[in-house]
């Protein structure tokens, strides 16, 4: 099952992110799926998936993610990677600033029976994007547990 469970993270990224597929989700993503790292108010299921890629397409027209390293366990997938592109929208809180970055992310996905995901959650370097941006004050701000 964790290869099964490993080709899906796979089209996740390849097929649906990349390939700006959205089809692609309602095959891989339960109707209760929850994304833990999703603004308040995203919707579960195949639909609050869409809207996160959204979002992150309208930040990063060019937006491409990279699998670098990818495990399963039982019902769960950690995927390590990073997002790149160029910043051409609003994303944590900064205007567009033209600038190509690359983001490193953790995500963890858990399964059902089916090989649908149900739940997501992430780790990503934001102080590192931030810097990236060249919001050096926010980068500060952040590191002394300050927020604004």
């Amino acid at each position: 099952m964790a290869e099964k469970l490993e080709e899906h993270i796979h089209a996740l990224w390849n097929q649906a992110f990349n390939g700006r597929d959205l089809e692609v989700l309602d095959a891989l993503t339960a109707p209760g799926f929850v994304n833990r790292n999703a603004l308040p108010g995203t919707p579960p299921g195949p639909e609050g998936h869409r809207q996160v890629f959204e979002r992150l397409w309208n930040a990063f027209p060019d937006a491409h993610f990279e699998i670098e390293r990818i495990a399963a366990d039982g019902d769960t997938v950690i995927c390590v990677g990073t997002m790149d592109g160029t910043h051409e929208g609003m994303l944590l809180g900064v205007e567009a600033t033209g600038r190509k970055v690359a983001w490193r992310q953790c995500h963890l996905y858990r399964f059902d029976r089916s090989g649908r995901t149900v739940e997501h959650d992430a780790i990503r370097d934001d102080v590192g994007l931030l810097r990236q941006f060249g919001e050096t004050a926010k980068c500060r701000r952040s590191a002394s547990g300050a927020t604004g």
